[in-house]
């Protein structure tokens, strides 16, 4: 006979709160598995550390990888400048010299009006010294010249002369100061100076020649002057002569060591 009235109803009732017990060996089951999961935690954290160790191995070695890199480039870099520097040895850098046809002077009447201009002068004292025996032709002392590229300006461009011989440029550069020819400027106080009409400066590469207009323009240097490509200065106030010893060094680093 089928439950009926109340008895219908206490079924329903009972059937529910069975549904809701929880199901003991499903929750048992589930803290087995995660009983699990953390016993093998401490294997995944120590391949974990261990992939990490090589991955920090890898990255130092690596590392001092590029630095060594770096060092071959940097020594590559100071090498080829070096070389380059030599091969400017015997050239020279000439400014102020006003030539016939500005930038479209072919380069046997720069070298004419190079050796006219700023260097007869001095081939005419070292004759009268005895240093030498007479004065020579401008090509059998000149092998080469031509003009610089440079911004506009109301001044002449740059030009760079090449010498046959480098004992003859170094002569140049030790009589210039004595027997070139000068004239008298007034600076920006008022004073007049005299200075060389047109001023022979050593050819330096890009490096060296950028080093030395950033050390001429800071205010805490006094003069500032290259010997065989080497960059000599003094600091304001100081008779003390110093040298440069790379021309990759930043001003900051040469001053304010």
């Amino acid at each position: 006979m089928a439950p009926t009235g109340r008895n219908s109803k206490n079924t329903t009732t009972t059937a529910a709160a069975i549904a809701e017990i929880p199901d003991t060996n499903m929750q048992l089951e589930l803290i087995i598995s995660k009983l699990t999961a953390l016993e093998s935690l401490p294997a995944k954290v120590a391949a974990l550390e261990k992939l990490l160790h090589e991955s920090n191995a890898r990255n130092t070695a690596l590392q001092q990888q590029i630095a060594t890199k770096d060092k071959l480039i940097a020594d590559l870099t100071a090498k080829t400048n070096s070389l380059e520097q030599y091969n400017r040895s015997w050239s020279v850098r000439l400014n102020n010299i006003h030539l016939p046809n500005g930038d479209k002077t072919e380069t046997y009447t720069v070298m004419q009006t190079v050796f006219d201009k700023a260097l007869r002068p001095i081939f005419e004292g070292a004759k009268n010294r005895g240093l030498i025996t007479t004065i020579p032709d401008f090509d059998d002392v000149l092998e080469t010249a031509h003009i610089l590229p440079a911004k506009a300006s109301d001044r002449p461009k740059p030009i760079i002369a090449r010498f046959y011989s480098r004992n003859i440029r170094n002569m140049v550069f030790r009589l210039k100061k004595e027997l070139a020819p000068t004239t008298t400027i007034t600076t920006k106080g008022g004073e007049t100076k005299t200075v060389l009409k047109y001023p022979i400066y050593e050819d330096l590469t890009k490096p060296a020649h950028q080093l030395l207009q950033d050390l001429l323009k800071d205010p805490r240097t006094g003069p500032v002057w290259t010997i065989g490509g080497h960059i000599r200065y003094r600091l304001k106030g100081d008779d003390t002569v110093r040298k440069v010893v790379s021309v990759f060094d930043s001003v900051e680093d040469i001053l304010g060591s």
